[in-house]
């Protein structure tokens, strides 16, 4: 099975997986039937967008693919869109990959580094920004956090939290009197733990002399 990740307007839309899958299961294909198997669509006007995008070939009044297929690792970049069969060799370690992200604010200079897979399914907050950008689903611990920040402005969530972060500069632990969502947030995400006492303590590395938190 092929699979997209970090899909354009145009290859998320449903219909193209579909497609695409289709036609990597059929040889010589013609329209009418593509049409035959997506009865309800408009599939002239969908088609003639994949094949002006370069993404599906005709030839001879027949169909193929035309995708950009990833076939090396090499100069590989984080949320560049791709397609890679399931079947392939470098499917797996596309899988195993990792990357690294980093926050920053115009409040303070704060930055948050955090490691990721390509599919941005780890849990950090990179990730939540990105794929609620993009309108990508979210995983169940990411709709964990989009349950408590929603669609929040990154500048405006960062500042909140990073603000948090640095009274670690202080002090061991915490205390949050009344409920904070972006309290709650660091909490999810693994930055901070809340102890027996109530109070909350750091839970990743903080190198102090360059105000860098690390959640790897």
């Amino acid at each position: 099975m092929i699979q997209i990740f970090n899909p354009s307007r145009l290859t998320r839309q449903p219909f193209f997986g579909e497609l695409i899958r289709y036609l990597d299961q059929h040889d010589d294909v013609i329209l009418r039937e593509i049409k035959a198997q997506f009865p309800d669509l408009a599939v002239d006007k969908l088609m003639e967008e994949y094949i002006k995008a370069g993404l599906i070939l005709r030839e001879n009044k027949r169909y193929y693919l035309n995708l950009p297929m990833l076939k090396t690792l090499d100069s590989l970049e984080l949320d560049q869109e791709i397609f890679v069969s399931e079947d392939s060799p470098v499917y797996q370690a596309l899988l195993e990959q990792s990357f690294e992200t980093e926050l920053c604010n115009q409040t303070n200079t704060a930055i948050l580094v955090e490691k990721t897979d390509f599919a941005r399914t780890k849990m950090t907050l990179s990730n939540y920004f990105y794929k609620v950008k993009n309108q990508y689903p979210l995983t169940e611990k990411q709709q964990e956090l989009y349950a408590i920040l929603g669609d929040v402005n990154p500048e405006y969530a960062l500042k909140y939290m990073t603000t948090f972060l640095l009274k670690f500069l202080k002090k061991d632990q915490l205390m949050q009197k009344r409920r904070d969502i972006f309290v709650d947030s660091l909490v999810v995400l693994g930055y901070i733990v809340q102890n027996a006492d109530g109070k909350y303590e750091l839970a990743i590395d903080f190198d102090k002399e360059r105000l860098t938190f690390y959640l790897v």
